[in-house]
């Protein structure tokens, strides 16, 4: 694989990690963790904000998918997929129902 292909693919070439998909799996952590109202003002992002997180981890998915990164592929969409669900537990868990 050729270093333009490598990159196009989204893998940095020396360690030959999937830049791209760490990206995008750190992109869907940061919008996970604004989704609360951490200040308690009452202004809450819109409700399709929920599903950017697992957009951004399918995608993440994909592209390490296409760069031979089976391992990660599998690390990005479940973390996309557990985001969200995993976020409302905690706050049931710690706040009660």
């Amino acid at each position: 694989m050729s270093a333009q292909q490598s990159e196009a693919n989204g893998m940095a070439q020396r360690s030959g990690r999937p830049l791209a998909t760490w990206i995008l799996m750190l992109s869907a952590v940061v919008i996970t963790l604004l989704l609360p109202d951490w200040k308690g003002t009452g202004a809450l992002l819109p409700a399709g904000f929920m599903v950017v997180p697992i957009l951004l981890g399918l995608v993440g998915a994909r592209l390490a998918h296409r760069a031979g990164r089976l391992g990660w592929a599998i690390a990005s969409g479940v973390l996309g997929l557990v985001l969200v669900p995993g976020l409302i537990q905690s706050i049931t868990l710690i706040s009660g129902p």
